[in-house]
């Protein structure tokens, strides 16, 4: 039996964090799998109640995060601290014996095959496709090729596996990514060129010489803003 750990740093709405939950609940385990969930959450204590089915542990880290009606405010702080708590998620799956580390932030609502799709892609490092839309009417997606958010590709929408230089927010990572020494720690020597955690984890492992790769057959919602959220429940009565 192979495990699985189903992980995020944890802070956000109750609301759209119930709707996270009823993703991962509806989520098709593959044969021969067993997975289980833990976040780690952070000045958040007032979500602890909604938890389910999870183990969590707590953390206070005392960085505001401010969100407005379009967008994330993330300073370099906050970015560093993001690091710190997705590496200790890391600890967790280390330790605990799992095979797999499956990452998924709490503000995205999972289509049921999904974990299916990423398992039977056989990477080291997948990720399942998400579109954003930005306020100026433009979609970014959890995929590029490059630098901060360069060669993003529209033949992406169409189903498939492609190879990408980035990613993140959504990934499946095998064991071995880790034991090689990979992880979320910013590289010191780069600090605005590549802002978000999640560039720096790609560096890593592109420099330890694991590919990273997107499959976009059940693309996921992304509950990026309040309004999204709100679109996305009206849509659903």
């Amino acid at each position: 039996m192979q495990r699985i750990l189903i992980t995020a740093p944890l802070r956000q709405d109750a609301d759209v964090f119930e709707e996270y939950q009823k993703g991962l609940d509806a989520l098709e385990v593959p044969e021969g799998f067993e997975v289980r969930r833990f976040f780690v959450v952070n000045d958040c204590k007032e979500v602890i109640p909604f938890i389910r089915d999870a183990d969590y542990t707590v953390t206070e880290t005392g960085e505001a995060y401010e969100k407005t009606a379009n967008d994330h405010l993330w300073t370099l702080e906050l970015m560093a601290k993001m690091s710190d708590l997705r590496n200790r998620t890391i600890t967790e799956m280390l330790t605990g014996g799992f095979d797999y580390w499956f990452s998924v932030d709490t503000d995205i609502v999972l289509h049921p095959k999904t974990l299916k799709a990423l398992i039977e892609a056989d990477k080291d490092i997948v990720s399942e496709i998400f579109w954003t839309q930005a306020p100026n009417g433009s979609w970014w997606c959890n995929a590029w090729m490059c630098d901060q958010s360069a060669g993003m590709s529209e033949t992406w929408r169409k189903p498939g596996l492609y190879r990408v230089g980035m990613t993140g927010a959504l990934t499946l990572v095998r064991r071995k990514v880790f034991e090689a020494g990979v992880d979320y720690t910013r590289i010191p020597n780069i600090m605005r060129a590549l802002r978000g955690e999640d560039r720096h984890f790609c560096v890593r492992a592109a420099c330890a010489g694991f590919g990273m790769w997107v499959d976009t057959h059940y693309p996921a919602t992304h509950l990026y803003t309040r309004q999204i959220y709100e679109e996305y429940m009206a849509g659903r009565r």
